[in-house]
């Protein structure tokens, strides 16, 4: 994995799969996330810096798309629940 430390990135579109930035400022930036590898970001900043997700990640992220709007919400919504690392709520008795 590359390392990128204490570097400022403007207004450019950046590829962040097997890279690890430490320290960096993101200033009007795109971050792709595609997937094939992964990735950190420790101690940046991002300012009016979003992420896209393209390949697989783009894929993952119609699927538990398709899920929500399909009639699987509690599937999905505890799966965001532990990335945020809560801890999951019972399931609701089915009818």
């Amino acid at each position: 994995m590359q390392v990128i430390e204490n570097q400022t990135f403007t207004k450019q579109r950046i590829e962040i799969d097997d890279k690890q930035f430490t320290g960096c400022t993101f200033e009007e930036c795109i971050l792709i996330y595609s997937g094939t590898g992964g990735t950190a970001l420790n101690g940046c900043h991002l300012n009016n810096t979003g992420f896209a997700f393209e390949g697989s990640a783009a894929k993952t992220i119609e699927l538990l798309t398709a899920m929500h709007r399909g009639g699987f919400q509690e599937l999905v919504e505890a799966t965001i629940a532990g990335i945020r690392g809560e801890q999951p709520r019972p399931a609701a008795p089915q009818a």
